[in-house]
């Protein structure tokens, strides 16, 4: 089979998250049975017109934005043979036009439309919605089942769920921690995120636990703003964009993980930091509802209140602390890529 993917960024993108990782590693799939891939997303500086990684062809022009007609106008050339993923980003592809064609989305904006464009991101929130409607005739594949129920209540009536894989194999012994207290925050620093809500928690904290640490790991338009306010605060550190090795090394010595942010499609780092035997305590939102098991791998909240006392919570009683590890790298043994290319797979078979 031969398959075209549109995603407006590709696994090279500065800006790259979860989305790109999971399609990168589909896409890696596909071509290990032997198909043809290629992938269409935007341009940005530094990057090739064109290149081959791993057996994938990527193709890249216009910005985030243009590179949605594009990606049409390039599909719309491709013999009728040729499978169209269309990978919804608050906009697709348009592959609602083409009759061999699937959706793949991770989550719907919602909240992050207002989060970053105040009342103007009512008009997009609408635009999103009007342009979901389009596909919701179409099989669609998504990540959670807090996705899931987002888009049946937008009429969708053929969608599967393949999570979010692992990259490592969860550890089987309990990691030893930092000597202090250590709170890390590992994600892009936007407003929808919520970072400076992780630095308020760690404040809190820091009133009872004196030698805690928060370490604060990416990058983004808040970074400038973050460092030049709490740079100076005694325990917490900026690390900026660190590579794989690195992560993890920062994720398996600290004790808990801080994820505040409005909305997320799974949350791709909670079982990155549960297969280190990190606790989560992230906000009570779609995408965190499905990755971290409530009272059980961490916790969910609903403010930073409830955060600050989730966390002093954990660091005064050992005992459950550990039970939530345990229980924690359990979970994580569920999620690999190569479950999670298998059942992909195994759906782009079954297309008539």
């Amino acid at each position: 089979m031969k398959v075209l993917i549109l995603n407006r960024r590709c696994v090279k993108n500065s800006q790259k998250g979860g989305a790109e990782i999971y399609t990168y590693q589909i896409a890696k799939g596909l071509v290990e049975i032997g198909w043809t891939v290629e992938w269409f997303s935007s341009m940005e500086s530094g990057l090739l017109p064109e290149e081959f990684i791993d057996g994938i062809k990527f193709i890249r022009k216009g910005n985030e934005f243009t590179t949605h007609f594009y990606g049409l106008l390039y599909a719309l050339k491709k013999e009728k043979d040729w499978l169209i993923i269309d990978e919804f980003n608050g906009i697709g592809y348009f592959g609602f036009l083409f009759k061999k064609s699937i959706l793949l989305i991770h989550q719907i904006y919602g909240e992050f439309w207002i989060q970053e464009f105040g009342i103007l991101g009512n008009l997009f929130k609408f635009l999103e919605k009007l342009l979901l409607w389009f596909y919701r005739n179409r099989l669609t594949i998504t990540v959670s089942n807090s996705t899931l129920e987002d888009l049946k209540k937008l009429g969708f009536i053929n969608i599967k769920i393949v999570p979010n894989g692992l990259e490592i194999e969860p550890l089987e012994n309990l990691p030893k921690k930092n000597k202090n207290f250590t709170m890390i925050y590992l994600g892009r620093l936007k407003k929808t995120k919520n970072p400076e809500d992780a630095i308020l928690t760690f404040l809190e904290v820091k009133k009872q636990i004196q030698d805690a640490k928060l370490n604060i790991v990416g990058t983004g338009p808040l970074e400038n703003y973050l460092r030049d306010k709490y740079s100076s605060v005694e325990g917490v550190n900026f690390y900026g964009y660190v590579d794989e090795l690195k992560k993890y090394e920062l994720l398996k010595e600290s004790h808990v993980l801080l994820i505040p942010s409005i909305r997320e499609g799974w949350g791709q780092v909670v079982i990155q930091a549960n297969a280190v035997g990190t606790i989560v305590v992230g906000y009570n939102v779609p995408g965190l509802r499905d990755s971290i098991l409530d009272g059980k791998t961490g916790y969910l909240v609903n403010n930073v209140k409830e955060m600050i006392d989730k966390v002093i919570f954990l660091s005064k009683n050992r005992d459950i602390y550990e039970k939530m590890q345990y229980e924690a790298l359990k979970w994580a043994k569920n999620f690999s890529w190569e479950k999670t290319k298998q059942e992909f797979i195994k759906i782009l078979r079954e297309l008539k």
